[in-house]
């Protein structure tokens, strides 16, 4: 699972973003991984967070998402790929 969020901010000339993925890895470990940073320019972190249930991980998924929902990102639609 994979949402893409950002934030514009026109009177401070601030454009950010945050990607929030959820994804076993190959120990069975659910994985939380978040990407952020501005929109443009050089710079952002990344953060993950290790889980041992799925509902534990989905738990957190949503938690991090609706605080930056709280913060004033929108979500986007992100297009995968195809296989």
């Amino acid at each position: 699972m994979q949402t893409r969020l950002e934030k514009f901010d026109y009177v401070d000339g601030r454009h950010r973003y945050c990607i929030l993925r959820l994804s076993q890895t190959l120990f069975g470990e659910w994985c939380l991984e978040q990407a952020k940073g501005p929109i443009g320019a050089p710079g952002g972190q990344e953060s993950r967070a290790y889980f041992l249930q799925q509902q534990e991980a989905q738990q957190g998924f949503d938690a991090r998402r609706d605080a930056l929902l709280k913060r004033g990102f929108v979500p986007l639609p992100v297009q995968l790929g195809l296989l």
